[in-house]
């Protein structure tokens, strides 16, 4: 079980990674390669299904770290993270400007990678119950 944990905590760093490299470089790429906005990446469905990699890494990683070392504010974290990235991707395109839903989107991730960092090194400390 714990490694199952450590690998979704690392999974889920990976993939709040993704979400901030693929908000900040995809316009550069769209700019720089008009033909690259023709891909899959640059479509509203690429952010959903990365959302949903997202949920279910964090959620089960956390969950299951937080069950073992009784830190249920570092959840709290993780999901405030994955509520701005929900937030992000449904809503900020109609409320905002394209700048505010990169921000939402970077919070979100770095909320998320702090979380996760935090679960593993309650994990790997042997800080656990």
């Amino acid at each position: 079980m714990r490694n199952l944990s450590e690998r979704l905590d690392k999974y889920a760093i990976g993939l709040s990674a993704m979400c901030v490299m693929h908000c900040l470089f995809v316009p550069l790429l769209v700019a720089l390669l008009p033909a690259f906005g023709a891909t899959f990446l640059s479509d509203e469905a690429f952010h959903r299904w990365l959302l949903v990699g997202v949920l279910v890494t964090s959620s089960s990683a956390l969950f299951l770290g937080c069950k073992k070392h009784n830190q249920w504010r570092i959840l709290g974290y993780g999901t405030a993270g994955i509520g701005v990235l929900f937030f992000a991707a449904f809503f900020a395109h109609d409320l905002m400007a394209e700048e505010g839903e990169k921000l939402l989107t970077i919070l979100g991730s770095v909320l998320l990678v702090i979380s996760h960092y935090k679960n593993f090194n309650l994990c790997q400390t042997g800080r656990c119950h």
